[in-house]
């Protein structure tokens, strides 16, 4: 046991202390107070502690909301008030960006955004100990909590996966093990579109599931427009595969954003947070400066989120996208809006880019992983005037910065939005120009 003033909140959503010259980290604390943390694991140079009491508590300590608040691994910052989150992250973003990034320019204070109830989509774990579990693992454990609730998310969700757990007492379907490897039901995925309420259920299991009393009624209970089996053999912690079956409705809802409507299929990655979403793309657009003229390149394009909002104050947007599903929804989504200006070819961002020479703009929106050394190469050798790029990994996101700086491309305006209230992530974005 041993006291310590927490100095700062650090990515991961750990506070940082130092104990006599070792780097401390204790979850679940804020900065400038004094706390009694137990040492839980010593590694060289540094150690994790847990949290046993708060001697001296920060001003912005406050009661959580949820009573699973540091069991459940969902949450990191629930011991926070809202505005004290957003100085935090903005800290956070700001400390990446100088250590690795070496980038100075200010981050803008981001805009607050709705708490609770923001997701538009869960993965939930099956476990069957004692008794059947359906929830989250607690925070670096295969410990799994059952969640009945979570203030995360729409109710709906919740109301889906009380039923779902229901059925799941007399279900002759077993529950998947992870050390034993039998068993059949692995995740309960629930998507769904917050303007127009549509939602989809996704069952991801071993093989494909034999017994329709699990989901029987249910399309008819809830607004649910599709049922769908993902069949997952795989022992690693991938969720979902491209092996989808459908049980009931359609493999895909529709979403409502800045006036345009969204097919979003199954296996399509889609933002979490649909009002941040928006905000997300009006910033991109501000940043953007578009022309009627020009041609924007969107690499990591998705379902065409940015592609087809940017599309309407420009010559031509090309979309790019590795994921064929993604693609499809994009090319839709094209038609659904009646876009006739917007391109979207399936391929690596790294290969396709070398068939294009005349590019205006860019956009970057890369997966947490940020993007190769190469492709940053290619980018800038195409002069575009505006690079606008969007992360969701501060550590790579500075990475990349520096890296486009190096090629004498410097960020001039940064901006977060809160995309995960009451977590550690963040959502950044960079405007780009050549000097």
């Amino acid at each position: 046991m041993i006291e310590l003033k927490i100095e700062k909140v650090v990515y991961g959503g750990y506070g940082l202390g130092n104990y006599n010259g070792r780097k401390v980290f204790v979850p679940y604390t804020c900065p400038d107070e004094i706390i009694e943390a137990k040492i839980t694991e010593k590694k060289r140079g540094y150690w994790f502690g847990e949290l046993k009491e708060v001697v001296k508590p920060s001003p912005i300590r406050i009661k959580p909301t949820c009573p699973q608040f540091m069991i459940c691994g969902g949450c990191d910052f629930q011991h926070m008030e809202y505005p004290g989150q957003l100085v935090v992250k903005k800290l956070l973003l700001g400390d990446a960006l100088s250590h690795i990034g070496k980038i100075f320019v200010p981050v803008k204070n981001p805009f607050p955004a709705k708490e609770w109830g923001y997701r538009n989509k869960i993965q939930m774990i099956f476990e069957n100990g004692n008794k059947p579990k359906i929830g989250y693992y607690q925070k670096k454990s295969h410990h799994l909590i059952d969640c009945p609730t979570c203030p995360l998310q729409p109710e709906v969700f919740d109301q889906i996966r009380s039923l779902f757990f229901q059925r799941l007492l007399t279900s002759q379907e077993k529950i998947y093990s992870q050390e034993t490897r039998e068993g059949n039901l692995r995740y309960l995925v629930l998507k769904r579109g917050e303007r127009t309420g549509e939602v989809l259920v996704i069952i991801v299991s071993v093989k494909e599931i034999g017994e329709n009393q699990l989901f029987t009624d249910l399309k008819e209970k809830m607004d649910i427009v599709g049922i769908l089996n993902n069949i997952n053999p795989f022992p690693k912690n991938r969720i979902l595969t491209d092996d989808f079956q459908i049980i009931s409705g359609r493999d895909y809802y529709f979403e409502d954003i800045l006036d345009k409507k969204f097919r979003i299929s199954a296996g399509s990655f889609f933002q979490i947070n649909t009002p941040e979403t928006e905000r997300l793309i009006k910033k991109v657009l501000k940043f953007l400066e578009p022309k009627g003229d020009e041609i924007v390149l969107d690499l990591f394009s998705g379902v065409g989120t940015f592609s087809l909002v940017v599309a309407d104050f420009v010559g031509k947007v090309i979309g790019v996208e590795i994921a064929p599903t993604a693609v499809k929804d994009a090319l839709a989504n094209k038609e659904i809006n009646q876009i006739d200006n917007a391109e979207f070819i399936i391929g690596d961002s790294e290969k396709v880019i070398d068939t294009f020479s005349l590019i205006d703009k860019v956009i970057i929106d890369p997966p947490r992983k940020g993007i190769s050394l190469l492709l940053i190469q290619k980018i800038v050798a195409l002069k575009p005037k505006i690079i606008v790029y969007v992360s969701c990994n501060p550590a790579t996101f500075a990475r990349d910065l520096k890296l486009l700086s190096d090629f004498h491309y410097e960020p001039v305006e940064i901006e977060i939005v809160d995309m995960f209230p009451q977590t550690y992530h963040i959502e950044a974005i960079a405007k780009i120009v050549p000097v």
